[in-house]
């Protein structure tokens, strides 16, 4: 095999500047680093990861413990994070999981060599917490949270349920249904609170059959529609609590000839590319910040993992909602 050796003498270089081209390029100097480079490439080299990890005691892998894909949310936000990672130098081991579960990844995880762990699949009060504090490896949650400490970044979902249900009661809907994921995770329990609070203020009863805590999968949120739609009469406005969710309930709606807003409304959370699509156009709450929620979760994880400070002060971001009035809501006939 070609070893670091074999790279410096072809470059004409001593083997501890091969080192550090590969672990602190920035302090070679271009001319020499790029020479290292092109010998590297000559010879074919490529470096023992694992004995550089045993050297350094670091790997520059974080793992990713993500929802399913089916959602969009997690899509664009693997994606965000998979890129801001690598553009500060590490890599990134994905694991994608039923969101309506919280498998034991944990040995999985812990098998591999990583320096932190970014989490959305949690529950508020989830076993798995203690085991990850053990570890004192790094750990940011985003988009859930466990109900006591951490590191996060969510939306304001509190608030965000507010703003789309006063919307919803500004254009004159009262009978407005609301389909969630359980109330064991953070997110749903807020966006809940949220919205029960807005429609108590506003002197609304909540009428027990329009309100669904279901699994998110598809066949859940179907049925959840139907039975909504069975209702005599049926609500003017359905509440999604996720944009995927949302599309899909649009979907059953319009298969059964009914039209969307002019006979139903529909609203959801997350702001997913896919809800501005011209021809969805779907009214929704997403963040105002010009960053992804998975782009600021991996950077502050990073400086987490760079800073090595055990007895830091927790990383707890919350991200102001902005609401997107579309074309899946209007004023009530």
């Amino acid at each position: 095999m070609i070893s670091s050796k074999d790279v410096a003498k072809r470059a004409r270089v001593s083997q501890p500047t091969v080192s550090r081209v590969l672990n602190n390029p920035d302090s070679v100097k271009a001319e020499t680093r790029n020479r290292v480079l092109e010998a590297m490439e000559e010879l074919g080299y490529y470096p023992n990861l694992i004995a550089r990890s045993l050297v350094t005691n670091t790997t520059r892998t974080i793992a990713l413990v993500s929802g399913t894909l089916k959602n969009g949310f997690f899509a664009e936000t693997t994606d965000s994070i998979v890129h801001s990672a690598k553009s500060k130098g590490y890599k990134t081991i994905t694991y994608f999981e039923d969101e309506d579960e919280v498998p034991d990844f944990f040995d999985s995880v812990m098998g591999f060599k990583v320096d932190g762990l970014l989490l959305s699949l949690i529950k508020l009060d989830d076993p798995v917490l203690e085991r990850i504090k053990k570890t004192k490896i790094p750990c940011m949650f985003f988009n859930r949270k466990p109900r006591h400490g951490g590191n996060f970044v969510v939306l304001d979902n509190q608030l965000a349920a507010k703003m789309l249900t006063q919307h919803l009661l500004e254009l004159g809907h009262q009978r407005i249904a609301y389909i969630s994921g359980r109330t064991d995770v953070s997110t749903f329990l807020d966006r809940k609170l949220g919205f029960e609070q807005t429609m108590a203020e506003a002197n609304v009863n909540l009428i027990p059959e329009m309100i669904h805590f279901i699994g998110t999968s598809s066949n859940e949120v179907e049925e959840a529609t139907v039975k909504l739609l069975a209702m005599d009469p049926p609500p003017t406005a359905i509440m999604c609590v996720t944009d995927t969710i949302a599309l899909i309930c649009m979907d059953i709606i319009m298969s059964r000839g009914l039209r969307v807003p002019e006979d139903i409304s529909i609203a959801g959370f997350d702001d997913i590319r896919l809800s501005s699509h011209q021809a969805i156009q779907l009214t929704t709450v997403g963040s105002s910040d010009m960053q992804t929620m998975g782009e600021i979760a991996a950077d502050n994880l990073i400086e987490l993992i760079e800073l090595s400070e055990v007895n830091a002060e927790p990383r707890q971001i919350l991200l102001q909602p902005v609401l997107n009035v579309r074309k899946t809501t209007a004023a009530l006939s």
